[in-house]
């Protein structure tokens, strides 16, 4: 069965955010910047309104990475914040079309990619070897995140999870990201106020979490590209 119109699809996504939703804004002006510069099929609809008639397969992942590089900052001004607040706002629709089955995976993983940017790198898996020398490094203290830190004992978890995260929300004290491979957001994830500080949405980190009841335990976190 033939998918429906692009134009459509965004109009239902905004329906299921809601009209208060900020995101739901973010989606509309995303929206005209693919009617002024996508390269997309549109036919202008009765009243002088055009629409996207493109199917949702015509939504490439460029389309996500000109809009964030190109259109929000040099045709639109916006600040830095307001381009993450964006980016934050195309990663939960990539994820909203491969959910809804409007995008396949390989689709969903290029958009995502390009999403972040290429300035995010590849995922780094951090070298968990303590070295020599760590005990006098403890002692000294630097800004940020460490590269290795545990923030929590462990202790008994029903569930262990681990891997590298792209963080899609960040809140005090809380963050929430997806990790590699899946299609769920994981969290909220309980950590220090110093790390969801030192972190902003889109980084990429690798995190070793706890279950615990409604949450997860931040249990170590590596450093962040």
């Amino acid at each position: 069965m033939a998918h429906p119109i692009l134009d459509a699809i965004l109009s239902e996504y905004q329906e299921v955010l809601g009209s208060a939703n900020p995101e739901s804004a973010e989606v509309q002006r995303f929206r005209q910047f693919l009617l002024l510069h996508g390269g997309v099929k549109t036919l202008e609809a009765p009243g002088g309104k055009a629409q996207i008639i493109d199917r949702p397969e015509a939504l490439r992942c460029f389309h996500f990475s000109q809009y964030l590089n190109w259109y929000l900052t040099e045709k639109e001004g916006a600040p830095p914040f307001a381009v993450e607040r964006a980016r934050a706002a195309m990663i939960h629709l990539n994820q909203w079309l491969f959910e809804a089955s409007y995008v396949p995976v390989e689709d969903f993983e290029e958009n995502r990619e390009s999403i972040l940017g290429d300035a995010e790198g590849p995922p780094h898996r951090e070298d968990t070897t303590p070295p020599e020398d760590s005990e006098e490094e403890a002692s000294d203290p630097s800004p940020g995140v460490p590269e290795e830190k545990d923030f929590y004992v462990p202790g008994e978890y029903a569930v262990l999870l681990g891997g590298d995260f792209v963080l899609t929300r960040v809140e005090e004290g809380i963050l929430y990201g997806i990790r590699e491979g899946d299609r769920e957001e994981t969290g909220p994830i309980v950590v220090n106020r110093e790390v969801a500080t030192g972190c902003r949405i889109g980084d990429r980190v690798h995190l070793s979490l706890g279950k615990a009841g409604d949450h997860w335990n931040l249990l170590g976190i590596g450093r962040r590209r």
